[in-house]
């Protein structure tokens, strides 16, 4: 018997007000180091509170746009990363009653990867900036362009260094484009 996809799920209301979250997401966040999201930290707050990057807030709103307007459910592929994980995951933002919206968010495949400090949020950082994709998790490397994180870590040697640079969450041209034309196929699937 097949072992059953984790969901992690939260609702928001019409004002997009964060009204109710699982104990699986609770349970989530606080493994990856989030222990400040706790149940009485964020319902009835606006669950854009919480999402990082101008980028990355539009992107929902419009998948909220589209989800109450045509009744349908919207798919996000994305990764959720850790230092020394690599996870695939499928966003599912459900229409509801009245202009609610469910977020379910499948875990569908987990890889390890060596630590990848510069994902870890408890180490120091630097005043330098780093752009990452919350979609796909790759980061942008001026000039050359989008790479994986463990690419840039390496080129900009930072793999051991004391002090990493800020991640700056957005989202790139590929992930834009990708729910742009409502593909189910991103490039974190």
């Amino acid at each position: 018997m097949a072992a059953e996809i984790p969901r992690y799920r939260y609702r928001v209301d019409r004002a997009d007000i964060l009204i109710w979250v699982d104990t699986l997401w609770l349970a989530f966040a606080k493994e990856n180091g989030a222990t400040e999201l706790t149940e009485e930290n964020v319902l009835g707050r606006s669950l854009w509170d919480f999402v990082g990057g101008d980028d990355v807030c539009t992107l929902y709103q419009q998948a909220h746009s589209r989800v109450r307007s045509s009744n349908k459910p919207v798919v996000l592929p994305f990764r959720c990363d850790s230092p020394t994980l690599i996870r695939h995951m499928r966003m599912i933002i459900h229409p509801e009653e009245g202009g609610q919206v469910l977020y379910e968010s499948l875990l569908t495949k987990t890889e390890s990867q060596p630590y990848l400090g510069i994902l870890d949020k408890s180490r120091p950082r630097s005043n330098r900036i780093l752009t990452l994709c919350s979609c796909c998790k790759r980061a942008l490397l001026e000039p050359v362009g989008w790479l994986a994180a463990e690419e840039v870590s390496a080129k900009l040697k930072v793999l051991d260094a004391e002090r990493f640079p800020n991640l700056r969450e957005m989202v790139c041209p590929k992930c834009a484009e990708s729910f742009a034309h409502g593909s189910e196929n991103g490039n974190a699937a």
